[in-house]
């Protein structure tokens, strides 16, 4: 499996892992919330957990994990995601799923 260097969001592909971190921006469920950074294509990157995720807007978090690409009827069961309409915005596009995730104080 390719890996990323961190600060390579722009150019990680579908299957890489990667390491980020960033602020969070939003948090839509237990287990997906969105980060924003510069380095980000479009500003932001949805970021996917399988427990709960325990960031707040504006903590900053670093996340290691494999960049997937993101479909709500895909991942809805998995990843207990609720109504589609908050993810409208990252359908389609990439999105990454945590193996590890830092929250920092």
């Amino acid at each position: 499996m390719p890996t990323t260097r961190a600060g390579t969001v722009a150019r990680a592909e579908v299957g890489d892992r990667l390491t980020m971190t960033a602020a969070v921006d939003r948090i839509i469920t237990d287990t997906a919330f969105v980060v924003r950074d510069e380095d980000l294509t479009g500003g932001t990157l949805l970021v996917l957990t399988m427990g709960p995720s325990a960031p707040a807007p504006p903590q900053l978090v670093t996340v290691r994990g494999t960049v997937i690409r993101f479909s709500h009827g895909d991942l809805t069961a998995r990843y207990r995601l609720g109504p589609p309409e908050p993810y409208r915005a990252f359908e389609g596009g990439r999105a990454l799923v945590a193996q590890d995730l830092k929250v920092w104080q």
